[in-house]
């Protein structure tokens, strides 16, 4: 049994006063749910601009499961689905700064222009991206912190669906703690003539001078729509709170260019292309590149990524009808390409080593819904992903003005191949009892090629994976829910075959006969739809064996990094709660408050367990949105985590951690959004008003001091 589970309470008590206040206002908060019925709020304004909005406020949409009306998500799976409001109003500069402060999602900074979403605990290749159903996950994504969600340009999408805790049945692999399900908009257009319409974007954030702009060209009918977009963004220092001044360097720049076209050549098929651009020329590691904790000098002289970019192309067909086999039936074919180059050179080190490292993913995916209309549903699919990495490295020594070849961060000309076909149900058992379950099979087919210092390997992998959950509503707009859900996530390239410096002052060689991490899911939920308050609240607990760790050597570098490598040795017990719950106070004004608390721990080598590796404090937030008239909408908000001082003994060498724990911290904010008129429409947010000085949860920079983030949007 997990030690929090033998003491709960005195492990609770050491997150101090911030979990006291949680579970005061909690009891609160559950009560009023049940007890008080009343109207819901006024439209929001950016609900009355939007014309794929709905015409009353929804925010149900932030607890999905009722009615949903989604096919990427079941009902007995806790998911979140943050809509265009949100979206808008964060004035993200890259993706991930959409996520901050979304409930039940943690999230690591390790350098600006870049983030990595936590779920449940697990991050980078243990949490599933998805774009437009397609795999952003590739065969170089490591299990910690990853740019590459950064890569997607955020004002292009309209939506994204969470889901928390294991999907490998629909997904495969790497979807363990969680997916993150981005949805771009489409080109749409409603009247038979031909229209055309455009829109600018403009951002500012002050605490780091980002200027950027978005301008989009669309035109279509009811028939076809196309749209071109073009994205720039140009960053300076970030300045952090207090007095830590501007943290240099790291400035960054993003651009970015697409075309979508929706073709419908009958009313219920569409066709439909996209291609994505987006690069960051020159991305400084600041955390490399800036003495951390307990570091006399920094790791590196210098640590860019040179470029980082992502070329996304995608053909997919959808037909909606009623069929003796399908109601909706989906074919998608996409390649990606992601590359990750890098200029670096150690701490006053001669030798400036550059690398070209590139994932090429071929993926197909064909899904299909069929519902009985005798409370039987089921949703199928088949899918396969082929990727290939090409991977090179050169040493100059800057001195001597000489170059060489070095080995390569990637075995070059390795591949990672898989195949899956899953099917899941949704039946009704009695008018108040849904049971919904899966299965999958996959196959993971792995060549790692040879090098001067290593032999050629591969690595065949099948795997059966399933879940099975149950949802009962016994009043109207009131639910229980219970599931059991497995995941799997299989060794990639990155955990075989890499070579060189890891951040942390690490510095990787290849593994060899690693197998599938494997995780199972038991979460228990209570959520209440209510007309002035709506409450989710889940329970969960993980079991994950196998867990691909980095395993010190007892060996360094001659520049001193720890030599680690890869292998399956840990089991992690990981638990937790999420709680949210929106409340109306009177006709314009609301409560929201979210908060999420994670407890992990795992095995040792040597026998005994320790605290798990970057687990997320107890964190949350709470705001009051005030709809003040039809075209405004304020929400002064607080996002606060509490300290964390249970560190695991390799969070304690990262430099990026304080080896003490990190701090508890909280930040005041306020914003809102004005809809001028029908065209023109702004947003903006005072961030951290007390400028306080802090460092999210194994990040690798101070988080911005107080600052105005300002936006517009104009459509014409």
């Amino acid at each position: 049994m997990p030690r929090f589970l033998e003491n709960p309470i005195g492990t609770m008590a050491r997150y101090g006063a911030s979990w006291a206040a949680a579970k005061a206002l909690l009891s609160l908060i559950l009560a009023a749910s049940i007890y008080a019925p009343s109207p819901s709020l006024a439209d929001s304004p950016l609900e009355a601009e939007n014309s794929e909005a709905e015409n009353s406020e929804r925010e149900d949409i932030r607890i999905v499961g009722f009615a949903s009306g989604t096919e990427t998500i079941d009902d007995a799976v806790p998911a979140i689905l943050v809509d265009q409001r949100q979206l808008q109003v964060s004035i993200p500069q890259v993706l991930t700064d959409a996520l901050r402060g979304v409930r039940d999602v943690a999230l690591q900074t390790t350098t600006p222009g870049q983030g990595s979403p936590f779920i449940r605990g697990l991050t980078g290749s243990g949490v599933l991206n998805l774009v437009d159903g397609m795999r952003l996950n590739n065969a170089i994504y490591r299990s910690a912190p990853t740019p590459y969600l950064a890569l997607v340009e955020p004002r292009l999408i309209e939506r994204i669906e969470i889901v928390r805790g294991p999907a490998s049945v629909r997904h495969g692999s790497d979807a363990m703690g969680g997916v993150i399900q981005l949805h771009t908009r489409r080109p749409e257009f409603e009247g038979k003539e031909w229209e055309t319409r455009s829109l600018v974007q403009g951002i500012f954030n002050s605490a780091d001078l980002a200027r950027g702009i978005r301008v989009e060209l669309e035109g279509g009918n009811q028939k076809i729509g196309l749209r071109g977009g073009f994205s720039g963004l140009e960053t300076g220092n970030l300045e952090g709170g207090g007095d830590t001044g501007r943290q240099i360097p790291s400035a960054y720049s993003t651009l970015g260019g697409d075309f979508s076209l929706d073709w419908k050549p009958t009313s219920s098929r569409t066709f439909s292309v996209d291609v994505q651009y987006a690069e960051q020329p020159k991305s400084p590691r600041y955390d490399e590149m800036s003495a951390g904790f307990d570091q006399p000098h920094p790791s590196s002289s210098e640590f860019y990524y040179e470029p980082l970019s992502r070329l996304f192309t995608r053909i997919a067909l959808k037909e909606e009808r009623p069929t003796p086999y399908f109601d909706s039936l989906g074919l998608n074919i996409a390649f990606q390409k992601i590359r990750d180059d890098r200029r670096t050179r150690a701490y006053q080190s001669d030798i400036e080593i550059r690398e070209q490292n590139t994932s090429e993913l071929l993926g197909i995916t064909l899904r299909a819904d069929k519902d009985f209309e005798i409370g039987f549903q089921i949703h199928w699919g088949v899918d396969a992903y082929l990727d290939w990495v090409s991977s090179a490295r050169q040493k100059q020594n800057l001195q001597a003005g000489t170059s060489l070849d070095a080995p390569s961060r990637f075995p070059n000309g390795s591949s990672m191949h898989s195949y899956g076909a899953f099917a899941d149900i949704s039946l009704a058992i009695l008018p108040s009892l849904t049971l919904d379950g899966g299965l999958r099979y996959s196959y993971i087919d792995t060549e790692i090629a040879a090098t001067a210092s290593t032999p050629q390997g591969r690595s065949q992998l099948n795997d059966l994976t399933g879940s099975i959950g149950l949802l009962f509503e016994p009043w109207v707009n009131t639910e229980f829910i219970a599931s059991f859900r497995r995941g799997f996530r299989a060794p990639n390239i990155f955990d075989l075959g890499t070579l060189g410096p890891r951040p942390g002052n690490r510095y990787n060689q290849p593994s060899n006969d690693l197998t599938p991490e494997i995780i199972y899911t038991t979460d228990f939920g209570f959520r209440h739809l209510g007309e002035i308050a709506q409450t989710e609240i889940f329970f969960y607990y993980s079991h994950y064996d196998n867990k691909i760790e980095s395993i010190d050597t007892n060996q360094k570098t001659p520049d001193g990094r720890d030599i680690v490598q890869s292998a399956n040795t840990a089991e992690v017990r990981i638990t937790g709660i999420e709680a949210f719950e929106r409340i109306r106070l009177n006709e314009s004004v609301a409560l929201e408050f979210s908060f999420f608390w994670t407890w992990g721990e795992e095995s040792l080598l040597s026998g005994g367990f320790e605290s798990a590796d970057r687990i997320p404090p107890l964190q949350g937030r709470l705001g009051f949105p005030w709809q003040a008239s039809d075209r405004l909408w304020i929400e002064p908000f607080m996002r606060f985590a509490a300290s964390q001082p249970r560190l695991s003994a390799r969070d304690q060498r990262d430099p990026r951690i304080n080896p003490l724990g990190s701090p508890s911290w909280a930040t005041f904010n306020i914003q809102g959004h004005y809809r001028w008129d029908d065209q023109m429409s702004f947003s903006a947010e005072l961030r951290n008003l007390t400028n306080a000085s802090y460092r999210e949860h194994g990040s690798g920079i101070q988080a911005q001091g107080i600052g105005l983030a300002f936006s517009f949007r104009l459509t014409y």
